[in-house]
């Protein structure tokens, strides 16, 4: 009688390393096809505006969904609910993180420009409800939970099981720092200085996100704070 030979036991450490790599090809497949769309949009090949900007949010969010699928593929539904859940020290500490972030904004935003920035946004005649709509909903509700559950739900907790108990702390730093990177792959700030506060800022959301997961296990905190971060921005630019 032949027994069945053991499982290894690097295979959990192959799967994870197999969904970081999952991950990184999603987010550079966003950024390719976020240039395409750009350049399609340049060219008036998508002439609608609301079109133009679901055509944006689909080209990063596809990819992520994807991603996100495949990795998540394995996880009981229960153990993915239960990580979302919030109680009043993980409500206080997100409320902390956008407070401590937008606070570094305004400061970056202030040396830079001399305006705050969290200014109604000037507009020519009567502005696009249907437009300005999608956008909200796009930058307050999906991009933060899509991309809280992508980075800090999936990439840092994969990384973090891959480090040592001693390096871990590197599994935020590297991850905060992939998001940043990823906003301004995706043409965020627009200038130079526009990038660099963006950097900052969004590396600093990420490091204190990732922070708040690494202590608690849970990304709900960590989606409400960049809920809360984002609409911040959108109410004070809302045109009036």
């Amino acid at each position: 009688m032949r027994s069945e030979p053991a499982q290894t036991a690097t295979t959990p450490s192959v799967r994870r390393q197999r969904d970081l790599i999952v991950i990184l090809v999603a987010l550079g497949v966003a950024v390719i096809l976020t240039r395409i769309v750009g350049q399609v949009t340049r060219t008036g090949g998508i002439p609608s505006p609301v079109l133009q900007g679901l055509a944006a949010d689909a080209a990063v969010w596809v990819p992520l969904v994807i991603a996100a699928a495949v990795v998540l593929r394995r996880t009981p539904r229960s153990a993915m609910l239960s990580r979302l859940r919030l109680d009043l020290g993980i409500v206080v500490f997100a409320i902390g993180i956008v407070i401590i972030c937008r606070v570094v904004d305004v400061f970056l935003s202030l040396s830079f420009t001399g305006t705050t920035g969290l200014v109604p946004a000037p507009t020519l005649g009567t502005p696009d409800v249907g437009l300005l709509l999608v956008s909200a909903i796009g930058i307050v509700v999906v991009s933060p939970v899509l991309e809280e559950v992508v980075f800090r739900g999936l990439f840092q907790r994969r990384l973090a099981a891959e480090l040592t108990p001693r390096t871990r702390f590197l599994a935020v730093l590297v991850t905060a720092l992939l998001f940043a990177l990823l906003h301004l792959l995706l043409g965020a700030g627009g200038t130079t200085l526009g990038g660099f506060q963006v950097f900052v800022t969004t590396f600093l959301l990420g490091v204190l996100t990732g922070t708040l997961v690494a202590m608690t296990d849970r990304i709900g905190g960590a989606i409400l704070a960049h809920v809360l971060f984002n609409a911040v921005a959108v109410v004070a630019t809302w045109p009036r």
